[in-house]
């Protein structure tokens, strides 16, 4: 035998001593608490990119990193590249693919009555969509299907009552356990896709709800949880940092200064004294910027949308001379500017949580009725004082009160780790990592 034929011997026998080592260390009481085996099937609107949604999903896929680091975790999202730049190190056995969010488009283009009813049998019949088979073999592999939380099931968006009724039809045959967490559900779905989400949801192991409007509109037809929005897990293990190191407050602008976090979607139905839409909520802020005596050197500017959080600050023109502009890039990777005292003036929900829970004050804009006001109020429920504006008739005064207290804030993230525990238990000897 050559001198190269006995260095592949010891070659290969070195790789099948190491693939039995891996084999036992799986199969193994550890490997097994640690995820070995877990197929985690996670389902989200991440990807946009948008703030919340993003807080989101990074959230819980770095809880699964620390506590099911050897599980396979799929992340099923609207926006596959964009998601796997934004999260590609959050977890060592991260997949990303779109499969139920071009299924569930798809149908709500050619199936527009019923579009969830098309859906769930596409998952089950590889022949109503064979460019997706791949996609689909992957969902049938799940051990846990996990619908991440957010407001996107609703009647914003009631094609996404697809994504819940195919996950119920791939767990009738794969047995997978199914969960769903901080989901806020109003303004609800009309019919019939309002019968079609409750019967999916009657099939699901845990259904979570991040507000009482959504709990009240499941009472008696679901049983259901309420430990609040999923971000609030985020809170409980930053990493990475949540918040934004800054200055110390003497800082000019530091302090003293009013952050602006102010969308551009969603806001046709604001109104003002003078109009609607984009101008009413510039408007709005302009006057109340004046009123506060703030000048646009102590102004902050955040992207929680890149692009559509930039709209109403370009209308703000120079009433913004000198502010600070943080895109979305910069709080992504270096966090909020929150626990500063500053006051914020948020029409995105996700910033009003985040903010108010590092204690600052703040106004929460409601730019689209019922979808935000059952947002921002779920906040003043569980604890914030901020205050929230409905339509720019009326100038606000600037709120003194902070944000939340330590209890509301510490019982909050309580309730959501309890939630995340009952879904993926930690076993006694690595209680460390939970």
């Amino acid at each position: 035998m050559t001198k190269w034929g006995q260095v592949e011997r010891v070659r290969a026998l070195a790789n099948r001593v190491e693939a039995s080592a891996r084999r036992r260390a799986a199969e193994s009481a550890v490997g097994r608490a640690l995820g070995s085996g877990e197929v985690i099937y996670l389902i989200a609107p991440t990807g946009y990119p948008n703030y919340g949604d993003e807080l989101i999903a990074r959230t819980w896929l770095r809880r699964l990193a620390r506590i099911r680091p050897q599980a396979i975790v799929i992340l099923d999202c609207h926006s596959p590249g964009s998601a796997s730049a934004l999260m590609g190190d959050a977890h060592p056995n991260l997949r990303v693919v779109d499969t139920l969010w071009q299924l569930s488009n798809y149908a709500s283009d050619t199936e527009p009555d019923a579009p969830w009813s098309w859906v769930g049998r596409a998952v089950l019949d590889a022949g109503l969509a064979p460019r997706l088979t791949a996609g689909i073999d992957l969902l049938h592999s799940a051990t846990t299907i996990h619908l991440l939380g957010g407001g996107y099931v609703n009647s914003v968006w009631p094609h996404h009552v697809s994504l819940l009724v195919a996950a119920v039809a791939v767990s009738g045959r794969s047995g997978a356990k199914l969960v769903a967490t901080g989901q806020g559900l109003v303004p609800t779905v009309e019919e019939p896709a309002w019968t079609a989400l409750v019967t999916a949801l009657g099939a699901f192991d845990i259904v979570d709800v991040r507000d009482t409007a959504s709990a009240q509109a499941l009472e008696g037809a679901v049983g259901v949880r309420q430990s609040g929005d999923d971000a609030w897990l985020a809170l409980d293990r930053p990493e990475p940092a949540v918040y934004r190191e800054e200055a110390p407050a003497e800082t000019p602008g530091q302090g003293r200064g009013v952050v602006l976090c102010l969308q551009s979607d969603l806001t046709e139905k604001f109104t003002g004294p003078t109009g609607s839409g984009v101008e009413a909520l510039a408007a709005f802020v302009h006057d109340t910027l004046d009123a506060w005596e703030v000048p646009g050197s102590a102004v902050t500017v955040v992207e929680g949308i890149p692009g559509h959080d930039y709209e109403v600050p370009f209308h703000l023109g120079s009433r913004l001379d000198g502010a600070r502009i943080l895109n979305f890039r910069d709080v992504w990777f270096g966090g909020l500017p929150a626990g500063q005292g500053n006051t914020w003036i948020s029409t995105r929900f996700h910033p009003h949580l985040i903010a108010a829970a590092a204690g600052d004050p703040g106004v929460a804009i409601v730019p689209m009725p019922v979808y935000y006001s059952t947002k921002h109020r779920s906040l003043v429920e569980a604890g914030s004082a901020w205050s929230i504006v409905d339509s720019g008739d009326t100038i606000p005064d600037r709120p003194t009160g902070g944000g939340f207290g330590e209890g509301d804030r510490e019982r909050a993230i309580e309730a959501k780790v309890g939630t995340a525990l009952d879904i993926y238990p930690v076993a006694p000897f690595l209680a460390h990592r939970a």
